[in-house]
């Protein structure tokens, strides 16, 4: 990659480009697959690359490639020349301070394929052995990454990152008499200290077990828990709400609401990039401007947006380093880079302990339905029926709608169970009572 870099950096200066960002990775990728508790698939990949913008007369051209090459160079000015010119367009300037990240194992870049079909069996196995109404694995893996990412551009700067990655995921199905149900479970860290796959095989093992035998229930309205997992999936959603482009546009809920308490006073937001649990948290963005904190919502009140250097622009704001890039084959785009919740002070056991019905909300079905402006929904659920802090019985085929924005007006407790997505980190939370429906 520092080759290709190189090359390009001469390339362009024999062409006179006077501005330019070079950005490029490499990275080498394992996963592997267990089937029937012997190996079942694996995929080893190793890649390299540079993506090159070049911004001429207010116009911003793009090209990448596996190499830097004359025709890349040629590629990149065409592309300008037949792109709209903005006034906006624009490419961040040198960047004092970046923080230092450790997001990097050795003993991650270490695994070997060996090592890694090991894990993907010991995690299949981890399943079965927990319980005997098991009667499928659908899909036990264990992969690792370590990829290094550089911008350099002409205006000064020139920042690097390594990370290492190590995830494994497995779904699982069990069964008793006439009913089967399936568990999901996962977990990653830059860290290989931090993977345990026995107890990710047992998470789904119990996830899918405690499924057993679900009733159908008749509409009902009561207070509502939904797990850090489900949490997690709204969360997402509607982080695209803070997205200064959708906001410019008009499609975001709260374009208006900046500075009004749109949220429960316990609703606090950050996206914190800096924050090493996050899957790819880096010092810097994907324009190479530095990484903050960015505080979204404090205490119920929508205290800011997000902004890359573009929409920055537009807004008359600076990037708040929110530029996402998805490789070297894609141009950078402004988003939430790593949303989290302030956690709550206690247990949420301890919260819901005097209560005397509520519904756990373990699974959503068909969040992706919701509306994205308005923040409307109607989704199926699965879960658990509890009474206080007890699992009564589970439950299936049942539905909640209404306003994701306002549910999260009606937030009673925020629980201290923070866990990690990737990109959300957050607990689960306690709303005071949503009408629940038979689908």
């Amino acid at each position: 990659m520092e080759e290709k870099i190189s090359r390009a950096l001469e390339l362009l200066r024999k062409r006179s480009i006077s501005e330019f960002e070079i950005y490029g990775t490499v990275s080498d990728s394992i996963k592997a697959e267990s089937k029937e508790c012997a190996p079942g698939s694996l995929i080893r990949s190793n890649e390299s690359g540079v993506g090159l913008r070049v911004l001429m007369d207010n116009a911003m051209g793009f090209a990448y490639g596996s190499e830097a090459t004359e025709e890349l160079i040629d590629s990149a000015i065409t592309s300008a020349r037949y792109q709209f010119k903005d006034e906006h367009n624009r490419l961040p300037g040198s960047q004092d301070g970046y923080s230092s990240l450790d997001t990097f194992d050795e003993a991650v870049s270490n695994l070997s394929a060996e090592d890694c079909i090991a894990g993907a069996v010991a995690l299949e196995k981890s399943a079965r052995d927990s319980d005997s109404r098991i009667h499928q694995v659908r899909k036990a893996s264990y992969s690792r990454t370590v990829s290094t990412v550089r911008i350099v551009n002409s205006h000064g700067i020139d920042a690097s990152s390594r990370f290492s990655f190590v995830s494994s995921s497995i779904m699982v199905m069990a069964k008793q008499d006439d009913d089967t149900q399936s568990g999901y479970e996962f977990d990653f860290s830059h860290f290989l200290q931090n993977i345990d796959v026995a107890r990710v095989g047992r998470e789904a093992a119990k996830r899918a077990t405690d499924m057993l035998m679900a009733r159908k229930i008749q509409t009902m309205k009561l207070p509502v828990l939904f797990d850090n997992m489900t949490t997690a999936q709204i969360l997402e959603f509607i982080s695209d709400a803070f997205v200064g482009e959708n906001v410019i546009k008009g499609k975001s809920y709260l374009k208006d609401k900046l500075g009004k308490k749109c949220f429960s006073g316990s609703v606090t937001l950050i996206d914190d990039p800096l924050d090493f649990h996050a899957a790819d948290a880096c010092p810097f963005d994907g324009e190479g401007v530095r990484s903050r904190k960015t505080p979204l919502v404090e205490k119920g009140t929508v205290a800011s947006f997000v902004y890359d250097s573009y929409w920055g622009s537009v807004a008359g704001k600076s990037s708040t380093g929110n530029s996402l890039r998805g490789g070297y084959r894609s141009t950078p785009s402004a988003g939430i880079r790593h949303l989290c919740m302030e956690p709550g002070l206690k247990d949420v056991y301890q919260e819901i302990k005097g209560i005397k019905q509520l519904l756990k909300i373990t699974d959503i079905m068909g969040m992706h339905t919701a509306n994205p402006i308005t923040g409307e929904f109607s989704v199926g659920v699965s879960g658990m029926i509890m009474e206080g802090d007890k699992a009564a019985y589970p439950i299936r085929e049942a539905a909640i709608s209404g306003n994701l924005y306002e549910l999260f007006s009606r937030v009673a407790a925020v629980g201290s169970d923070m866990r990690e997505f990737g990109h959300v980190m957050c607990p689960s939370v306690l709303i005071e009572s949503i009408d629940i429906s038979a689908q």
